[in-house]
């Protein structure tokens, strides 16, 4: 009877986003039903509001390459990328966007973490190809794979705690899997492009660039070159010079002296254009950290654990696909870090002895949860990237992520 009652706060939101009302509205009546049945005071809850907030503030690399990105975008450093790249493509913008999720896959397995990386590719991605829904949602699922498997995550190290054994023999376990969702996603966007096209504002799509030489266009494009290969191969790069030397400031700062030298934005303008491009993710994270600080009030009441409880009860066959499900659900209202999901359900998970793949197809179907979540940092970033509300890219991402759930499921039945 208790777990019904805490699952009321949960129940009232999911309804008010589904109503279409605001997420904040929806996070408020949420916390506040939490507050009432768990007899939380308001001491305690503003508290953890406060923190929920400072936690989405914490990232502050995500932050630092969204408004770097922005500054290169509007040096046309982005414009010059695509327009360079589809020439020696030939136009085969299909390939050019499967290929940017695989080099977002690779730089999220490097980095332990997406969000990061997707404020700089999924500007590239957007003047490409624009807002395609099976773009964006490979992306979700390639990202989402790779953070949890990755040995730099702290997902993993999570995951590889409960399970009791070393993060890199988890992540080794895992890399068959990583692979498959890696194409699955690479595959997604290539088929969403060649089937859709391109979806580009006329207006965004002119030939101001059309007389530019190509070599021309890639000097204008070495700062959002640069950007992505700081982003990508920093940790090899320190680790090769044995020099913490490529770390976000660092790399802010290089980019914006390539975009003074190398694009028509002078000083002033290259300055301005910094402060304005953090404008998006700062309000994006601001409004996200509220209501997260709104599902910490609900994590209160102790209902996250009890779900996970839940699982026991089910028949030994699909114990793993029910375990998959209940973590894909909670992971939605609760997903703005993975990790901290993670370290709500696989404890009482683990005490089902379940195998090391079991608890990995768990935790990747967190991950898959995460990216249909609205308090979720890589959602704030594709919405950032795309220039897309936070709840189109939910919704759009929705039939997807459940697609990528059931087929690790499916899958499930012959790993395990």
């Amino acid at each position: 009877m208790q777990l019904i009652i805490n699952l009321i706060p949960v129940a009232v939101i999911f309804v008010i986003l589904i109503l279409k009302k605001h997420m904040l509205f929806a996070g408020l009546v949420g916390a506040v039903l939490a507050m009432i049945i768990g007899r939380i005071g308001i001491a305690d809850a503003g508290t953890t509001v406060v923190e929920g907030i400072g936690t989405l503030f914490s990232a502050m690399a995500p932050i630092l390459y969204a408004a770097t990105a922005a500054m290169t975008a509007k040096g046309g450093c982005f414009k010059s990328v695509v327009v360079g790249t589809e020439r020696l493509l030939r136009g085969k913008f299909a390939v050019l966007a499967a290929l940017l999720v695989v080099v977002q896959s690779f730089a999220t397995y490097m980095a332990g973490m997406s969000a990061g990386n997707t404020m700089v590719i999924a500007p590239l991605i957007a003047v490409a190809v624009g807002a395609v829904p099976e773009v964006i949602a490979g992306l979700a699922i390639a990202s989402a794979a790779c953070f949890i498997t990755s040995p730099a995550s702290t997902q993993a190290v999570v995951t590889a705690e409960n399970i009791g054994m070393e993060v890199s023999a988890f992540s080794t376990t895992m890399l068959p899997l990583t692979i498959v969702f890696i194409v699955l996603g690479a595959a997604l966007a290539f088929i969403g492009v060649h089937k859709r096209g391109r979806i580009i504002n006329e207006a965004e799509d002119d030939d101001e660039t059309a007389d530019v030489p190509t070599y021309k266009l890639f000097i204008q494009a070495i700062p959002a070159i640069a950007l992505l290969i700081l982003v990508v191969f920093g940790n090899n790069i320190n680790k090769l010079i044995g020099v913490h030397v490529i770390v976000p400031a660092f790399t802010v700062c290089i980019v914006a002296v390539l975009t003074v030298l190398l694009t028509p934005l002078n000083i002033e303008k290259t300055c301005d254009a910094l402060v304005d491009g953090s404008k998006f993710i700062l309000t994006t994270l601001f409004s996200v950290g509220i209501f997260l600080g709104f599902i910490n009030i609900i994590a209160m009441t102790g209902i996250f654990e009890q779900l996970a409880g839940l699982v026991g009860m089910a028949p030994q066959a699909i114990i793993v696909p029910v375990a998959m499900i209940l973590a894909f659900l909670i992971a939605i209202p609760s997903g703005a870090f993975c990790a901290g999901v993670l370290t709500l359900i696989l404890p009482t998970l683990s005490l089902l002895g379940l195998s090391p793949i079991a608890m990995g197809f768990i935790a990747l179907a967190t991950g898959f949860g995460t990216q249909v979540s609205p308090v979720q940092i890589n959602i704030a970033a594709l919405s950032d990237g795309f220039n897309k509300d936070i709840m189109w890219v939910v919704k759009s991402n929705m039939k997807y992520m459940l697609g990528a759930l059931v087929f690790s499921i499916i899958l499930s039945f012959f790993f395990i």
